[in-house]
């Protein structure tokens, strides 16, 4: 286990026992549903978890390079072994065609083409990171970052430190393999967040799902969501009445959503804490 990943892992483990981790949960829901508001076919593109994971390697690497090149991004994402080369292109071709970034071919190597993150991209970018450092500042006091936040470089200072996790592999689909029944499938991280939301709130473990509701404000279709839960089902995470929508959460579903969303937090404050060190 590489240090990066021991530090993650153990932080992970204080972080789900702090004293306000479930209500951490529920604000991070309630502010991505804001940003998700905003263009929800994109965020449902993006939250499929290797999508996710190209463009956190795409800023990591911008924020680490001098010259940041798409080949870079494609020959790091190739490794990984989820992603074949058609669907590398096709996401770098959708944030080209979408405005999230810019490409220039290098004028000392016409073959290589370098990328730029637009304003665009990194207003999203910033507005993703806010849902989860808002809820972490409220369980750690000492988590402070008002005075760096709305700097016209957050983002890259964000990522010069993040990257460190994303060059250790430290994904959650690795870490969390059960959870990939979701976020392997577009808006995979919303839906386990709602799921978590709606258990919290209710405080119960039935829940009676409206399959229309859920799917919008997922932003997938309500054939999308009911395949998360068949395929949820069939590993034991949770009891789906496909007619009724009565969902009955199990103890594994909690299991694996905790320590889900405690490795989520905990890669954030791990790097938000080297920046304010």
């Amino acid at each position: 286990m590489s240090l990066i990943l021991n530090d993650i892992e153990s932080k992970a483990l204080i972080i789900a026992r702090r004293h306000g981790f479930n209500d951490a949960i529920v604000e991070h829901h309630h502010m991505l549903m804001d940003v998700y508001a905003s263009t929800p076919s994109y965020f449902k593109t993006l939250f499929k978890s290797n999508r996710f994971i190209l463009g956190i390697v795409l800023l990591s690497i911008y924020s680490t390079q001098e010259h940041a090149t798409i080949d870079q991004v494609k020959e790091y994402c190739e490794k990984l072994n989820i992603f074949s080369k058609n669907s590398i292109n096709s996401f770098i071709l959708f944030l080209r065609v979408s405005g999230r970034i810019q490409t220039v071919k290098d004028e000392n190597d016409k073959r290589k083409l370098l990328f730029t993150p637009t304003e665009k991209a990194l207003i999203e970018t910033k507005r993703l990171i806010r849902t989860m450092v808002s809820p972490i500042q409220k369980m750690n006091e000492k988590i402070i970052v008002e005075e760096i936040i709305d700097k016209d470089d957050f983002v890259f200072l964000f990522f010069k430190h993040y990257s460190e996790v994303v060059f250790n592999d430290v994904f959650l689909h690795i870490l969390v393999p059960e959870s990939k029944c979701f976020i392997m499938r577009d808006a995979g991280h919303v839906i386990i967040t709602h799921i978590m939301t709606n258990c919290l709130k209710l405080d119960k473990n039935r829940l009676q799902l409206n399959l229309f509701d859920s799917a919008k404000q997922c932003g997938v279709s309500r054939s999308h969501l009911r395949r998360s839960l068949v395929d949820a089902e069939g590993q034991g995470l949770l009891d789906f009445k496909s007619i009724s929508g009565e969902v009955i959460i199990n103890q594994e579903f909690h299991d694996i959503a905790n320590r889900y969303m405690s490795l989520y937090f905990s890669a954030i404050e791990y790097s938000i804490e080297k920046m304010i060190i």
